[in-house]
């Protein structure tokens, strides 16, 4: 797939999950919509007017962003219905390569507003562009063999090439995997959605000594750190933290059936803080000095 093509697909992709992201009652604010994206938020706004153009109504309460159900769009006996075989087919073109200049797309479109059975599992949806290369690198995991990232594009380098590597683990939205790059013999983390093929390689896993997993990220950060942290939570709050950092789980509790608390150690400060000051009224610390402090400078810059 040519570099063109690769930042094309990943366009179309990424209008996708930006669908799915929007769908709800809660909403999102847009720095959140930005880091799930990895894109900046001047194109998050960009992406509400194509998706207007299309005919979504995307509505902003308290400063949080979502699809708003018109009435028009509500299915009725006559019009409830999942996509046809040949819109499926496009669909499969679309995630296979770019499913440009297609008279069926403003269709599919259309139908992932509607409460069918894409918009119930429209994150399968998402992935499932991604399914056969999830699968290839399941079975060099498996199988511990090497595989061929082909055509992988990085960012960072704004390259595209043919990686060799030990794919490990995949990370838990399935977005990236984690491997040891045979060049290199270190761990890195790719995007599956930048790879052009899967190719599994006949050769065996020769540095699996080398392998490591990363930290579960916690509020979007890993690291050696440890921040003691003691929050009281609204039930708002509480019901946000669950949804926007499922990682969370582990370290919140209820008690007396309306006290919410979360208390763990965390490896940085500026993910959970972001999550405090975007809730006014709603976290309240009670314990951790290092963070009191963070989120005392942090208003500080933020009253200049």
């Amino acid at each position: 797939m040519a570099q063109s093509g690769q930042i094309e697909q990943q366009k179309i992709l990424r209008v996708f999950k930006l669908i799915n992201l929007l769908q709800g009652t809660i909403g999102k604010p847009v720095h959140r919509l930005a880091e799930l994206l990895e894109t900046d938020e001047r194109t998050i706004y960009r992406y509400f007017k194509l998706l207007e153009a299309l005919g979504f109504v995307v509505v902003k309460e308290f400063s949080k962003y979502k699809i708003q159900e018109r009435p028009e769009y509500l299915p009725s006996a006559s019009t409830y219905s999942t996509f046809s075989s040949e819109e499926n087919q496009w669909l499969k073109g679309l995630i296979e390569s770019q499913g440009k200049g297609n008279l069926l797309k403003d269709s599919v479109l259309q139908k992932l507003q509607l409460k069918s059975e894409v918009k119930q599992g429209s994150e399968q949806l998402f992935r499932a562009n991604l399914g056969r290369q999830v699968d290839l690198i399941g079975q060099g995991i498996a199988g511990k063999k090497q595989i061929w990232l082909k055509e992988y594009y990085s960012l960072s380098s704004d390259t595209v090439s043919d990686r060799l590597v030990e794919p490990v683990g995949f990370t838990s939205d399935y977005e990236h995997i984690h491997a040891l790059e045979v060049e290199s013999k270190t761990m890195k983390m790719f995007k599956i959605e930048r790879i052009g093929e899967v190719i599994l390689a006949s050769e065996s896993w020769k540095h699996e000594s080398k392998h490591q997993l990363p930290e579960q990220a916690l509020f979007g950060f890993t690291g050696k750190g440890k921040y003691s942290v003691k929050l009281k939570l609204s039930k708002k709050a509480y019901q946000l933290m669950l949804e926007e950092h499922p990682n969370a789980r582990p370290f919140m509790q209820i008690k007396n059936r309306n006290q919410y608390y979360f208390q763990g150690e965390i490896p940085h400060l500026p993910g959970l803080a972001r999550f405090i000051l975007g809730l006014p009224g709603e976290v309240k610390v009670e314990e951790g000095e290092e963070m009191k402090g963070y989120l005392k400078e942090q208003l500080e810059r933020g009253s200049y």
